[in-house]
């Protein structure tokens, strides 16, 4: 019987064609300082020399593995075939064309062990493009506050995260019918299962490049970003006690699908409801405002229908 053996930290990176800069992806993680950890990349189908350069630095470092895809399943399926091998206690995963800074995965297991209540960490990060350039800090170009409840107004977990293997087994796979946006889903489960830390730490360099899923795709994950959104918004609501004004700036803000919509949503809303609060008793001011929410044009059922 073979002795499955326990890491610390278990680290999926998913490749498909990404001989350009996964070199520099795999370095990152071998010159961590936190050295308890396994690194399972899961080439999808790569068609370039990816397999050859991963094979290279597999033979020199036997934390190394490699999964092979027979057909190319795409992200959230490779990630789950990566998470599927993987032994550690604490999860992440990074893609071949974006680093770990050399303290990264000692930074953010030390804050699971010493946050005990906390499934999942996420922490900040550089934005550089193609030719290494800096562009930006990411904790400076939040549109929403950076806490577990506004996570259902846009993904604020960003590029550097780690959550525990507890979590991952409560929630499940990864959905592969949210292609383009299946770590958002993956953290809004996480958000209505257990409890997101946040830290401004700087520990890991994002890359946006021209041909990369995030410049590439900007419609589906659009798409895809709003499907969740309005998937789980009402468990949301609920469980971190949402008030009326906030459902509403959510409506209005959040679930519009173009500029043009939103705005001329936003004036139609903020019309009816202000002439409800200057001329109306309380009493049909909750009339209106009920109708508004559950019967009109921001309806969770009505989005409901429109999806399916």
């Amino acid at each position: 019987m073979q002795i499955v053996k326990k890491v610390k930290i278990s680290v999926i990176l998913p490749s498909y064609n990404g001989e350009r800069y996964i070199a520099q992806s795999i370095q990152s993680v071998i010159d961590q300082t936190e050295q308890d950890w396994e690194l399972i990349i899961v080439n999808d189908c790569s068609t370039d020399s990816t397999l050859k350069i991963c094979e290279n630095f597999a033979k020199q470092d036997s934390r190394i593995k490699i999964i092979s895809n027979k057909t190319n399943k795409k992200l959230p399926a490779s990630l789950n075939v990566g998470f599927d091998a993987a032994n550690g206690k604490y999860l992440t995963w990074t893609s071949d064309d974006n680093y770990y800074k050399p303290d990264a995965l000692e930074k953010m297991s030390n804050y699971l062990d010493n946050h005990q209540d906390v499934d999942l960490v996420s922490m900040g990060f550089d934005v550089i493009d193609e030719n290494d350039n800096f562009m930006y800090y990411s904790e400076n170009s939040r549109r929403y506050k950076r806490c577990q409840e506004s996570l259902i107004c846009g993904n604020n977990i960003g590029a550097a995260f780690m959550y525990r293997k507890t979590i991952a087994d409560k929630i499940g796979d990864y959905d592969t019918n949210t292609f383009c946006a299946e770590d958002y889903d993956y953290w809004c489960r996480i958000a209505l299962a257990g409890k997101i830390g946040y830290s401004p730490d700087n520990i890991y360099v994002y890359r946006l490049q021209s041909n990369s899923l995030t410049a590439t795709k900007q419609t589906q994950i659009q798409e895809k970003t709003i499907y969740i959104q309005r998937k789980y918004a009402k468990d949301f609501f609920n469980k971190f006690n949402f008030s009326e004004s906030d459902k509403i700036k959510f409506y209005i803000n959040v679930l519009h699908e173009t500029p043009d919509k939103r705005k001329i949503n936003m004036n139609r809303f903020l019309a009816k409801y202000v002439i409800s609060l200057v001329f109306w008793s309380s009493k049909l001011r909750h009339k209106i405002k009920d109708r508004l929410l559950l019967k009109d044009k921001f309806s969770f059922e009505r989005l409901a229908k429109e999806d399916k």
